[in-house]
Order: C-alpha cells, then sequence, then structure tokens
C-alpha cells in the first residue's frame, strides 16, 4: 500500500468513527430536547474535538489527495493532518467524561455547562497540542534537514 492509500484509509477511519459518533451525539440533543420541552439544545465543547477531526480528515486529506495527490506539500499536509485528528479524537473520551462528569469533574454540583471546566482544559490542550503537531510534521516533511 502506498502513503496516499494509508492516508487515504487512516482518514476514512477517523471521518468514518466521528460521523457516527457525531451522528449519536446529535440524536441524543433531540432525545433530551424533546424529552424535557426545552428548546434550548448545545453542543458540548467535546464535540468540537469531533469536528475538527471530521474536518481535518476530510478536507485536508481526502480531497486533495483525491484530486490534486502529486502537487507538493499535500502528502505533508495529509500526514500532519491524519496525526492531529488522532489527536483529537484521542481526546474526545476524556472531554466528554469531564462533560457528563462519569469518573472526572464529580466534584462539580448543578446544572451542567457546555463546556465543564475540565472539558474544557481537555478540548483547548488537544486543540494545541493538535496544532503544533501538525505544524511539526509539515516542517519536517517538507524540509527534513
Amino acid at each position: 500500500m502506498d502513503r496516499i492509500e494509508a492516508f487515504l484509509s487512516v482518514a476514512s477511519i477517523l471521518s468514518g468513527f466521528g460521523i457516527t459518533v457525531f451522528i449519536f451525539r446529535i440524536q441524543r440533543e433531540l432525545q433530551v430536547r424533546e424529552r424535557t420541552n426545552d428548546v434550548a439544545a448545545w453542543l458540548a465543547w467535546a464535540d468540537y474535538l469531533v469536528l475538527g477531526a471530521i474536518t481535518l480528515s476530510l478536507i485536508l486529506v481526502v480531497l486533495p489527495l483525491t484530486t490534486i495527490p502529486h502537487i507538493i506539500g499535500v502528502l505533508a499536509v495529509a500526514s500532519a493532518s491524519c496525526a492531529a485528528a488522532t489527536i483529537l479524537l484521542a481526546a474526545y473520551p476524556w472531554a466528554i467524561l469531564y462533560h457528563y462528569r462519569i469518573v472526572l469533574g464529580t466534584k462539580r454540583k448543578g446544572q451542567r455547562l457546555p463546556g465543564e471546566p475540565g472539558e474544557k482544559f481537555i478540548v483547548i490542550l488537544a486543540a494545541i497540542i493538535a496544532v503544533v503537531t501538525f505544524g511539526i510534521i509539515v516542517k519536517f516533511q517538507l524540509n527534513p534537514s
């Protein structure tokens, strides 16, 4: 399997998983809205990790590799995007645990917020790590010396 096929496989798995998780979360929010007759619905901060991973996988990996694979830098961006998307998805379970106060964040009381403090910390940290990782990978693949 060449590098293009490998990146397409990784991006497909990451985006497929991400879309499945996101659809599940939307269904859950709609069920809660229906059950509570509450019109207000929001995404948890953790959900933005999934949206980011889906976007990276499809827009910066699948789209360029299927349309312009031989332009300089496309493989570097695809590699970096796969790594960044992986980091975002790896952080998701921890952030969503904080969001629901399951195991993590159990000491907080009262109504849950769209972004619980621990959840926000994990999302921001994961985003920073993903951006730094993306930059490092692109830099070293385009200029290995």
